[in-house]
């Protein structure tokens, strides 16, 4: 039902001009559309009563143009906001500049072994440790679209219980209340089809946001894996087309509800031609799947990599073990070597491509290396 003249409070001269003029029932859609010359031909109102006019319809029509503020205010209220979430690990924050941004999209790419699960169920953790530092509390939809549930499950309950130890609880009782309050604020769904998924973004997605407002991350783990399973079928500018879709329902989402979506994408290889036009390429070099159509729609593409370097993981951790040698009758600490990856920025509007960092992988998360 639009609105009309008599929805609006006006002063008693101003009111009974317009409605012997117009009628009490002109919407103010089509009062607003009219030429301030013509009304004052029309009406025979004085330029101040159309001014006082124009200024309480246009705020009846245009609600937010009562909430006016100064840039000072803005700044001051911009400084209560959360922007950014922890990925959990000092060494990466400080290579994302804060961590992972709300309100954009963050690609998460490599191949297979890098820890792109493990990074994001971790990513939906801290999020909710972030904000419940400032006294808020924050949700997670976690989508699903290739790995097995138990596996996620299982990594899940790892990861999950070192944070809430970490939290310093009063004891183990508490702690395990903490990591199934982890549990109780992420939404897990499956799914196997990119019409599925559609469904999700554009029907499933805004009505459970309008249920929960606090949700703040959503994670597609992984995106590739939807099209590549159809590639047979997919002509590419439907493949493209869709893709398309899908970016712009992301962002929709990501500046109407103040969120992150966070999408894992898988690798593929690239030959490169030598500048002679032979036949045999160059070199062959393995990166993001699904084409520059998805490239253009992300705001911040990560790119994670296997390394040959290895490290010994710290004594003072939990994955440290002490050993008793029976024939020595000594007593020694036995630390595991983990295999080191590399995090490293393909491109970002606010982070410098020059940004990098190792990380390895263990049973109670992602944590960044010095080396």
């Amino acid at each position: 039902m639009p609105l009309t003249l008599s929805d609006i409070d006006l002063p008693p001269a101003v009111e009974g001009k317009l409605y012997r003029a117009y009628g009490a029932n002109c919407s103010l859609q089509s009062f607003l559309k009219l030429d301030p010359d013509q009304v004052i031909r029309t009406t025979r109102m004085t330029i101040p009563e159309i001014d006082i006019a124009l200024k309480c319809v246009s705020n009846t029509f245009y609600p937010f143009t009562r909430r006016q503020m100064s840039v000072w205010q803005m700044i001051e209220n911009e400084r209560d906001l959360i922007t950014t979430f922890s990925t959990g690990c000092p060494i990466i924050d400080k290579t994302l500049d804060g961590g992972i941004r709300l309100g954009q999209i963050t690609e998460v790419y490599g191949e297979s072994g890098c820890g792109k699960t493990q990074f994001c169920i971790q990513m939906s953790l801290e999020v909710q440790r972030t904000f419940r530092a400032q006294g808020q509390e924050a949700k997670v939809v976690y989508i699903n679209t290739e790995s097995q549930i138990e596996k996620i499950d299982k990594r899940l309950r790892h990861i999950s219980y070192y944070r809430a130890k970490t939290d310093k609880p009063f004891n183990i009782a508490d702690a395990r209340c903490l990591q199934q309050k982890f549990f109780d604020n992420i939404y897990i769904d499956i799914i196997r089809h990119y019409h599925h998924l559609e469904m999700t973004l554009i029907d499933r997605l805004p009505l459970l946001l309008s249920r929960e407002p606090n949700i703040r991350l959503i994670i597609i783990d992984s995106l590739a894996a939807l099209f590549r399973s159809e590639d047979i079928l997919f002509e590419h500018h439907k493949k493209a087309t869709t893709l398309q879709y899908f970016g712009f329902a992301m962002h929709t989402l990501c500046h109407r509800y103040n969120l992150a979506i966070v999408c894992v994408n898988q690798v593929q290889t690239q030959f490169s031609q030598k500048s002679d036009c032979s036949l045999f390429p160059q070199s062959m070099t393995l990166g993001p799947a699904l084409g520059l159509t998805w490239a253009f729609l992300v705001h911040c593409r990560i790119k994670l990599s296997k390394t040959e370097k290895i490290e010994e993981h710290h004594p003072d951790s939990q994955q440290s073990q002490i050993v008793f040698d029976e024939r020595k009758a000594t007593t020694s600490i036995k630390t595991n070597v983990v295999h080191l990856r590399s995090l490293s920025i393909d491109y970002c509007y606010h982070i410098s491509k020059m940004n990098r960092c190792n990380y390895f992988i263990v049973d109670k998360g992602v944590f960044g290396s010095q080396n």
